[in-house]
């Protein structure tokens, strides 16, 4: 399972990282690469965005639904715009350890991600909840304990 992706424009692809391992799959963008995904899922990208909107209330650092079943929802770490964005996998993640400035994202295979602006991963993953929710899909929490 992906644990986060990123645009690599040095080789024009995305960049899935699991497992301390990196796969490229050609894309032309991390937009066109999600419009392809949402699109063999039955929606579109735009579709997909505009649902959550909808939903949660929430209009930045909008959450990717590509699919419910299997759960692959991913959201990013820093503004869409900014070229060393990533995008993390909800649910790949085990654990996150908030501390004051940063907090680190630990997966499932026990490997981590640290992030700058705890806050904003905190409130992505609030909201995600919330779309799931709405929509009555109950994944299992991760652990999320606060340190100092």
């Amino acid at each position: 399972m992906t644990n986060y992706m990123y645009y690599d424009y040095a080789n024009s692809k995305v960049a899935k990282i699991k497992e301390d391992k990196i796969e490229y799959e050609n894309a032309r963008s991390m937009k066109s690469y999600f419009d392809k995904q949402c699109l063999e899922n039955g929606s579109t990208l735009e579709g997909r965005k505009r649902s959550f909107i909808y939903l949660v209330h929430k209009k930045k650092y909008i959450p990717i639904t590509i699919s419910l079943s299997p759960l692959r929802i991913y959201f990013p770490i820093a503004p869409i715009k900014d070229p060393s964005c990533k995008w993390v996998n909800f649910s790949s993640i085990k654990e996150i350890l908030y501390h004051k400035k940063t907090c680190t994202i630990i997966f499932y295979d026990d490997t981590c991600l640290t992030c700058n602006n705890p806050e904003r991963i905190k409130e992505s993953i609030h909201a995600i909840y919330r779309y799931l929710n709405i929509l009555n899909i109950y994944p299992q929490l991760p652990s999320q304990p606060e340190q100092p």
